[in-house]
């Protein structure tokens, strides 16, 4: 059977979201291994700002970790709607609610007045979220779900 275009989107994206969750869980243990490094080095670590805090940078490359975590789900999900119509429902779920994010976060932005690279870099997320969620509605009439 011919793939649609949706389904051939969503299997683009998901390999893009396997390649990005990859280098971000990379990221992340370097971060974490930065932050274990400081934390095992007293001398260093007392040379930070004390309002630094001596387990941030530990805690940022845990936080890394748990999105490259969902990133790389995410591309599973995807990938996998894109062979099996009918296992779109849960990208169709998760695509709604990173619109919905993204929207809050372009209005928090815009209340807080937050640099212009920041601002694009929402609306480029938001973007693809919604590509996203067309994929995921098309496959899902597609579907016939």
């Amino acid at each position: 059977m011919e793939m649609t275009l949706s389904r051939k989107f969503l299997n683009v994206a998901g390999i893009l979201d396997y390649i990005f969750g990859s280098l971000t869980l990379l990221l992340s243990f370097l971060v974490a291994g930065a932050g274990i490094y400081v934390l095992d080095n007293p001398g260093l670590a007392n040379a930070l700002p004390t309002d630094f805090g001596h387990y941030t940078v530990l805690v940022v490359g845990i936080g890394l970790a748990a999105g490259a975590v969902f990133t790389l789900f995410f591309g599973h999900l995807e990938r996998a709607a894109a062979k099996d119509p009918a296992r779109v429902m849960p990208v169709w779920v998760l695509s709604i609610l990173s619109v919905v994010l993204g929207a809050g976060s372009i209005v928090l932005n815009l209340v807080h007045q937050v640099a212009i690279a920041d601002l694009a870099f929402n609306f480029v997320g938001l973007a693809i979220s919604i590509l996203v969620l067309a994929a995921a509605n098309n496959i899902k009439k597609e579907a016939g779900k």
